[in-house]
């Protein structure tokens, strides 16, 4: 299975001590005047456990403050190290085992805080922990009888261009067809013949997959595995969760509706199936992925009636069902993937309603794009400007690479018939640039 791309510390709080020199007031005396307080008190159970709780507490908090310290302190140790002929770097066992554990024990608190704290701290360790994280969620390797088993979780992101928004009720309500859009993935050859695949029957909205955790990914994982491996095993309560359903949509009857789905899918191998052997020379290997990508495009050609009609549950083809398929991909790499193509195009919309409506002309704007910080992310502003004015903008979260990100931007603004990118720091508040210059070749 293609690989994915190479693509929250705690704050000191200040210390609220009184100035030098000052003395603390004394309390007032509940006994009264002339009388003194006891000098010793009597614990009751209350007051007792009352201080346990708190010291417990207390305890708690220092061991997790220091798992996340030896967390980032261990991945900016792995990126800065050399890596070795066989791809390692110092230490990056250590941390993929303490990656796994904190999977194991749904503690994801220690792997978004450290990830917070690397992504202010060291982009590239940052970088590191973040994949690791993901690869370590998205495949598990599981023993089972005499083997050990990697259970992978894939998805395969969709456009779907409809007339007033799909509707849940209808989607996958075909069972019939819903199975020979699983056995497909076989067939086609997008997994390997030898390996056991499973379709979740409910198709996700972006909402859905963003809302899952890296814990929750990997007991979705281990969920499929004990159910492809265990005839007896029915409940899957991680997979279950998952499916939190659709907002409302706020689409009209007639209106155009471009929206994003995500397919998922769980494939079960041995860890020496050929078919995933990706070779060691780099042109077999271009080769390697090539033919699979070959493969992918064959298979959205030959089966998107099919899809449309497990989307729609019509048979005859007369409802208006567009598709566009992104390429098949491990859980996280994926949903990367569908998010920034669904974010590229709702900023082409944007763009090209702003200018229709100031009736500018694509040629005559100058975009300018800026990557700007908000609220702890990265946000990707661009704004066309006319006249000395903007006449259209538009802004999403980045997530991944920003200099890629932004590279992809400019190429779809460009594609638009823009011929003037620059790029900015930000806008003030009147929406002038600042510090503006061209934008990088």
């Amino acid at each position: 299975m293609n690989k994915p791309p190479r693509a929250p510390g705690k704050p000191a709080q200040a210390s609220k001590t009184a100035p030098k020199g000052a003395r603390k007031p004394s309390p007032p005396n509940p006994a009264g005047p002339g009388k003194t307080r006891p000098k010793t008190h009597v614990a009751t159970e209350a007051s007792r456990r009352r201080q346990h709780n708190a010291h417990a507490a207390s305890e708690a908090m220092d061991e997790g403050e220091e798992r996340v310290r030896q967390m980032a302190a261990l991945a900016a140790a792995v990126a800065s190290s050399a890596v070795d002929a066989a791809g390692h770097r110092v230490g990056q066992d250590e941390l993929e085992r303490m990656i796994r554990r904190a999977l194991r024990q749904r503690d994801d608190e220690t792997l978004y805080e450290a990830l917070e704290q690397l992504r202010f701290e060291d982009r590239r360790a940052y970088a590191l922990l973040r994949q690791a994280t993901e690869d370590a969620a998205d495949m598990v390797v599981l023993r089972h009888g005499e083997r050990e088993w990697e259970i992978n979780a894939f998805l395969i992101p969709l456009l779907v261009r409809t007339q007033g928004g799909l509707d849940a009720a209808r989607v996958f309500a075909d069972g019939d067809a819903f199975d020979t859009l699983r056995a497909s993935v076989q067939q086609a050859g997008l997994e390997s013949a030898k390996a056991r695949v499973v379709l979740v029957h409910h198709l996700y909205h972006p909402d859905e997959i963003d809302a899952l955790t890296y814990s929750e990914v990997e007991a979705m994982n281990r969920d499929a595995f004990a159910s492809l491996t265990d005839k007896k095993v029915m409940a899957v309560p991680a997979i279950e969760r998952s499916m939190r359903g659709w907002p409302q949509a706020s689409f009209g009857a007639q209106d155009e509706a471009l929206e994003l789905r995500y397919l998922l899918g769980f494939a079960l191998k041995q860890l020496d199936d050929p078919f995933y052997a990706i070779p060691q020379d780099e042109a077999a290997a271009d080769a390697y992925f090539e033919q699979r990508a070959t493969r992918f495009q064959q298979w959205t050609e030959r089966y998107t009636p099919l899809m449309r009609q497990c989307l729609t549950g019509d048979t005859s083809g007369q409802t208006r069902c567009e598709l566009h398929f992104l390429y098949q991909d491990l859980f996280h790499g994926a949903r990367a993937a569908g998010n920034a193509e669904y974010h590229t195009l709702a900023m082409m919309a944007a763009l090209e309603q702003g200018l229709a409506e100031a009736g500018v002309g694509a040629a005559q704007a100058v975009a300018v794009l800026a990557a700007v910080e908000e609220a702890g992310d990265m946000v990707l502003e661009v704004r066309l400007r006319g006249a000395g004015r903007t006449v259209a903008q538009s802004a999403h979260v980045l997530d991944g690479d920003v200099a890629e990100q932004l590279a992809d931007a400019a190429d779809a603004v460009a594609s638009l018939g823009v011929a003037q990118l620059k790029l900015a720091d930000g806008f003030a508040a009147d929406g002038a640039p600042l510090r503006e210059r061209d934008f990088p070749a």
